[in-house]
């Protein structure tokens, strides 16, 4: 149940979740991860929270799920997980507003680019899904191929949002 690679303790993500006012009030958050991956952000979530994963390939969750699942961190998470199935953007745009207190988005560490994830209207889409002002979007943009810094950057300077670079050194892989 520990956050392992590029989710440990001083990520950006875990960052957002664990310093959130409502965590430090004690109070559950409610979490969205766009990509599912192993499922690892779940391990951050508490009794309490409500995670709700959007993730386009059913085989991917496969692999997080059933009686015998090859990664364990949603059937481990003390809090409640949901996953939806299909393309996050369009299953966020037919969804009614979310709550979230923090949305993550990690969709863009392989070569194929989920563009659509990242423009104007996407983010706005996001702010509409974000409990209040005390709501983060955290934006996972490792990628071997592209620097998505200045596309982030760029969407947060035309919507007048703050952005906050987290660059997390640590190896967090458990020996």
């Amino acid at each position: 149940r520990k956050p392992t690679t590029y989710y440990g303790p001083g990520s950006g993500v875990a960052l957002a979740i664990t310093t959130h006012p409502r965590r430090e009030a004690k109070q559950p958050l409610r979490l969205g991860f766009v990509g599912l991956g192993t499922g690892t952000l779940a391990s951050h979530a508490v009794a309490g929270d409500q995670v709700r994963y959007y993730e386009i390939d059913p085989e991917v969750l496969a692999l997080s799920s059933g009686p015998e699942p090859y990664f364990t961190y949603l059937r481990d998470c003390p809090g409640t997980v949901e996953v939806a199935i299909g393309d996050a953007r369009i299953t966020l745009e037919r969804e009614p507003d979310q709550g979230f207190d923090v949305l993550a988005l990690d969709a863009f560490s392989s070569d194929a680019i989920p563009a659509h994830l990242l423009t104007v209207e996407a983010v706005q889409l996001y702010l509409r899904h974000l409990r209040d002002d005390d709501s983060m979007i955290a934006v996972h943009i490792s990628n071997r191929y592209l620097d998505l810094d200045p596309v982030v950057r760029g969407l947060a300077e035309a919507l007048d949002l703050a952005v906050i670079r987290i660059d997390d050194d640590q190896d967090d892989a458990l020996v």
